[in-house]
Formats: structure tokens, sequence, C-alpha cells
């Protein structure tokens, strides 16, 4: 039987731990609406959740991050991708709600309702379109031996993680999980409205 968890004391894990390799440049310090998307993902969580935490490779916090050092997790095995920030965040909570930086309209309330379904689960994930979002989901202390198998295993894949445990999915609005990896993506979501 899977342990109980607590919704309201989930913290929310934004990941911001990534190299950018496809944008050419730091995404988390672009802009959106006048902040950078780390501070923008802070803020935004920050107003509907008590425990907001970034969750980096080890470099310490993005420049100009708003939340300060007592807000960041580093990973215990850096350079593994998203499962690592999964992996310390779950060695250090009991559960835990990740979200990716570059998602810059997430919405904290979706974060909420994913949460609200984790109980009995070691994972409760966003799902759109038939696309599974592991960036956008809560996870249980039941899913952190799957991420010390994947990080073992050489294999970092979140979406298979998800397969191999006993999770949920929830359907979710396709712009919540809209994820800015290219230029491309960013020059959309910057373009003025017509």
């Amino acid at each position: 039987m899977l342990p109980k968890t607590n919704p309201e004391a989930t913290p929310i894990i934004i990941l911001a731990g990534g190299r950018s390799r496809r944008m050419g440049r730091d995404k988390l310090l672009l802009e959106y609406k006048g902040e950078t998307l780390i501070n923008r993902a802070f803020r935004r969580f920050s107003e509907e959740f008590e425990r907001v935490y970034i969750s980096v490779a080890g470099a310490g916090a993005p420049p100009g991050f708003i939340g300060g050092s007592e807000r960041v997790i580093e990973d215990i095995h850096p350079g593994l991708g998203p499962v690592s920030g999964l992996h310390a965040a779950l060695t250090r909570f009991d559960s835990a709600f990740l979200v990716a930086a570059d998602m810059p309209l997430a919405e904290p309330r979706a974060a909420r309702e994913l949460i609200d379904k984790l109980p009995g689960y070691a994972a409760a994930a966003a799902r759109s379109l038939d696309r599974t979002e592991p960036l956008f989901a809560a996870y249980s202390k039941a899913a952190l031996p799957a991420a010390e198998a994947a990080i073992a295993s050489g294999d970092h894949s979140l979406h298979r993680l998800l397969a191999r445990v006993a999770a949920r999915y929830v359907e979710t609005r396709p712009e919540t999980l809209l994820n800015v990896n290219f230029p491309e993506d960013y020059a959309r979501l910057t373009e003025p409205e017509t």
C-alpha cells in the first residue's frame, strides 16, 4: 500500500537546472511580461503555495533570483536532467510537485488539482491532447525508488519513470503545458496580441 500524502504539505519544485542548449542562451533569464521566467514562476506559485523552491544542478541560484538561497535545492546527482531534481526533492520531502521553469503559462491552480489527486499514487501527472507531461506533475515518496533506479541504470527519462510507478493522469489545458525550448517558441510567446 502506498503511503498517504498531505496535499497541503507538498512543496512546489521549480526545475531550473537545464543547460538551455536548444534555446542557445539561458532560458531562465528570458523575460515574459516584465519578469524573467524563473522569477515569474517563483512569484506565481508563491502566491498560491507556502513552500516553493527551485531545483538547480549545483551552481546555486540564477542571477537575479528573487527567492533567496534558502529556496534553492541542489541536485545530489547533477547533470542527469529532471530526474535529478525529482530525486533531490523526494530525498528531502515526502512529496513534491515538479514544474519546469520554462513553462510560463503553468497554472498554480492546475498544480493544486494534481496534488489533490496524488494520495494513493506515486505520481499524478498532467495530460493534454494525448501527451503526458512529467514536468507538471505531483510525486509522492513512493516514486523515490524509481528515481534512484533511473539514476543507477542511466535511463533518466521521467516519461519512462511514470510508466513504472502507480500513476494517475489528469486532463489539463494545453496552454498550461506550453514549454519554451527553442527561440521560435519564445518568439510565439512574446509576439504582440492582435
